[in-house]
């Protein structure tokens, strides 16, 4: 085979690699996650631009995920826009809150994430750098449904949760029913730390949701 040929060739195989599973580039991977349990989904939110990893080729997969962070994956996962809302003049972030920079990384993602009504916020305080819960992340994605309006089809079942009382289990009903978040031996933790890979799973659950109310859509 001569070079002309083969350079072609390669770049041809290469392309085909990359956009073989939906569109998304595949074989993405994380020196911390190959043995990880989460490795399947991680990979999945990595290649569909939801998540991405930090320095070094690290994902970090049992840190903790903060507010900020949940709230930028949030807006890639939905693509929040203002909706029905109406505005005199274009809102920004400080209108909402006095902890958020407008120049700040996070800064676009919260502000429809506020406009939204995606997150309970009191004292115009929205923490960016505090852990967000598990509890706050069921109630996050929930609320990001109901802002879509996308409708999702499930049966009505009161999840049983030990460490949980009925006010708060009647939070978690919605992620619960619809598989996107899971308690473990009867317990759902809701107050602990929601770490990157447990987002991972709850945003790649959400994301399949998502896409499979679109394909409902067009037919």
């Amino acid at each position: 085979m001569s070079k002309r040929l083969f350079l072609p060739l390669i770049l041809t195989l290469a392309l085909l690699l990359v956009f073989s599973s939906g569109g998304w580039a595949t074989g993405v991977s994380f020196t911390d996650t190959q043995n990880h349990w989460a490795a399947a989904w991680i990979e999945s939110v990595s290649a569909q631009g939801i998540m991405y990893g930090l320095s070094n080729g690290l994902f970090a997969p049992d840190l903790a995920m903060t507010r900020a962070q949940f709230a930028v994956t949030l807006h890639r996962t939905f693509k929040f826009d203002y909706g029905d809302f109406k505005f005199i003049k274009a809102p920004v972030v400080t209108d909402y809150f006095d902890d958020v920079k407008p120049d700040s990384w996070y800064s676009e993602a919260v502000l429809m994430c506020a406009i939204n009504n995606i997150f309970t916020v009191n004292d115009r305080k929205f923490k960016p750098d505090e852990p967000i819960t598990r509890i706050e992340a069921a109630q996050a994605i929930e609320k990001s449904f109901q802002a879509k309006k996308i409708q999702v089809i499930m049966i009505m079942i009161w999840p049983i949760y030990k460490d949980m009382s009925e006010t708060e289990t009647s939070k978690v009903i919605f992620v619960s029913n619809t598989g996107i978040m899971k308690g473990w031996n009867g317990f759902f933790r809701p107050y602990d730390k929601l770490t990157r890979a447990e987002a991972a799973v709850a945003l790649d659950r959400t994301a399949k949701i998502i896409r499979e109310n679109e394909k409902k859509a067009e037919k």
